[in-house]
């Protein structure tokens, strides 16, 4: 009996001290985001006051359950902008596991097509040898690296011009980037907050 006691005992300091941790953590990176938006003259807020989430963007209708949080806002030579970190939570029912994200989201003065900028991977390539095609551009090691997507393959052409393409090949961190109207979103693995400027 006593055994059962201690191993109780020793479960719940462990479960105890998991959620601690887990708050010290989350209370770390709240600070370091707030000390980042005044540093740069932005404004932060811990919840997505703008209902960013409800944009129409693919990757906010993924997983069971879905929030912005950590939002650092304000204008970067005129052009309103957003850092943010999102999650997305996956069930089966039985099981499931978050997925987290840091993400900017720009709004431009101009109502864009839709286009989507992802990495090549296996499972792309093999939907191009099914049929799947995307846009194919002049560069090689762009589409070998990129696969885009647009319903307007000219306003895909003007945007993704040699400067723009040599430009992305070079800062290829981003898991996407997402164009809707006015909104350019651009998402990442979870950033630590020193390296959200980057």
């Amino acid at each position: 009996m006593l055994i059962v006691v201690l191993l109780v005992v020793v479960f719940a300091a462990v479960a105890i001290g998991a959620v601690v941790q887990q708050y010290r953590v989350r209370a770390a990176r709240v600070r370091a985001l707030t000390a980042l938006a005044a540093r740069i003259g932005f404004t932060f807020s811990a919840a997505d006051v703008d209902h960013v989430v409800d944009l129409p963007f693919g990757i906010f209708k993924q997983g069971n359950k879905r929030a912005v949080e950590n939002v650092v806002s304000g204008t970067h030579e005129g052009v309103p902008l957003r850092l943010f970190d999102y999650w997305y939570y996956v069930s089966d029912g039985r099981s499931g596991h978050y997925r987290r994200f840091t993400c900017a989201l720009a709004t431009v003065a101009i109502a864009c097509p839709e286009l989507r900028i992802g990495h090549e991977n296996a499972l792309t390539r093999l939907g191009g040898d099914f049929g799947i095609r995307d846009i194919e551009f002049e560069y090689d090691d762009f589409n070998r690296r990129f696969r885009v997507k647009c319903g307007d393959q000219k306003f895909a052409f003007s945007l993704l011009d040699g400067k723009m393409m040599q430009w992305l090949l070079g800062a290829d961190a981003f898991q996407s980037v997402d164009i809707v109207g006015p909104s350019i979103l651009v998402v990442t693995a979870r950033t630590a907050p020193a390296r959200w400027l980057g």
